[in-house]
């Protein structure tokens, strides 16, 4: 299957925009492994980002084009939201101490973001968002899955979970502490 360079840049808008909630969400729970989760996004990244230069350079045919500038402004600008992401991830991982002022801002936030592993023994294991129901159930929001070394963004209600998945979700902390049990098999019904 050939590559599309519109939805290559979509999945690195993407990729930069989970690399910002996770960056956040590392230093607020001092999460070495949502951090980790960053650096492996950032790689990802990258290597997007060669593949679409790669892109561009053979659809310019070595000519001058405004439209191939903009693109590459927005790939940059992308570049440079993932490239702080990945610094914040760094500071967590390396135990940095963080000014309690940063620590309160963030706790202000409604909002958390938490990252669970679908264990064998859990209920969401090869169920579909939608029948799961997740958001409506716990008021969680299932923004990505990572799958081995693949992404899915914005999975659907007809996305099924699978053992070992990654699942990234964002909702108070009540419903990221219930998605956690429930990824680990410690709740056994909705």
């Amino acid at each position: 299957m050939t590559e599309n360079v519109k939805d290559l840049i979509e999945e690195v808008k993407n990729l930069s925009e989970l690399m910002l909630d996770l960056a956040y969400s590392s230093v607020l729970f001092e999460s070495k492994d949502i951090a980790k989760e960053v650096l492996l996004l950032f790689n990802n990244l990258d290597a997007l980002e060669g593949r679409l230069y790669m892109h561009l350079f053979a659809a310019s045919r070595g000519k001058f084009s405004n439209r191939l500038i903009s693109v590459i402004d927005i790939i940059g600008s992308s570049k440079m939201v993932a490239s702080a992401a990945r610094n914040m991830s760094e500071l967590v991982l390396e135990g940095a101490e963080l000014h309690p002022i940063v620590k309160e801002a963030l706790q202000a936030s409604e909002e958390s973001i938490t990252r669970e592993a679908v264990s064998t023994r859990s209920i969401l294991k090869n169920k579909t968002l939608g029948d799961v129901r997740l958001r409506s159930n716990t008021g969680i929001n299932i923004i990505a899955i990572r799958r081995g070394d693949k992404w899915i963004f914005y999975p659907n209600k007809y996305t099924t979970i699978l053992e070992n998945d990654i699942l990234i979700g964002v909702g108070s902390s009540g419903s990221c502490r219930l998605l956690s049990k429930l990824a680990k098999g410690e709740i056994k019904k909705l």
